[in-house]
């Protein structure tokens, strides 16, 4: 699932180039088609990729919404991150990376993890906190990896 911006163009079309289907939309532009998309998807077992912190941030600050939809599709989240240890960064709010000629790339995927509803819908603020530790602890882990200060 990628924006629906410019900027998320960019991200659709390198996914398209390596054979991925693409979703387009956001909590802020086309979420609840992008979402009903990516429920049945899901539901198909099929395997989905999501920007978890939302196509306006902040950077590194887990919206709730990827938390939702795999709690109605039970399905797990499996944290990704991908780091470089050369780039050029653009100037956007997330600081977006584009890896220069040569670098080496760093790929960190974490434990599965899956979300109870129950548990989301009784205390939604200790579930997305939580998750977002995870989150972090695997993007550090390929910042490490890569030579880049953690966060």
């Amino acid at each position: 699932m990628v924006s629906d911006s410019r900027d998320g163009e960019y991200i659709a079309r390198c996914g398209h180039v390596f054979g991925n289907k693409v979703l387009r939309g956001s909590s802020s532009k086309g979420s609840a088609k992008a979402t009903r998309s990516a429920l049945r998807l899901l539901k198909k077992n099929e395997t989905i990729a999501i920007t978890p912190d939302g196509p306006r941030g902040p950077a590194h600050k887990l919206q709730s919404g990827v938390l939702w939809l795999s709690s109605l599709a039970a399905a797990p989240i499996l944290p990704f991150h991908i780091e470089v240890n050369r780039h050029w960064r653009f100037k956007s709010w997330d600081g977006q990376k584009l890896p220069q000629p040569f670098s080496t790339i760093h790929v960190s995927v974490g434990e599965p993890y899956f979300t109870d509803r129950e548990i989301l819908q009784a205390t939604p603020d200790s579930v997305v906190n939580e998750f977002e530790q995870i989150m972090m602890n695997n993007t550090n882990q390929a910042r490490e990896h890569a030579g880049q200060p953690l966060i």
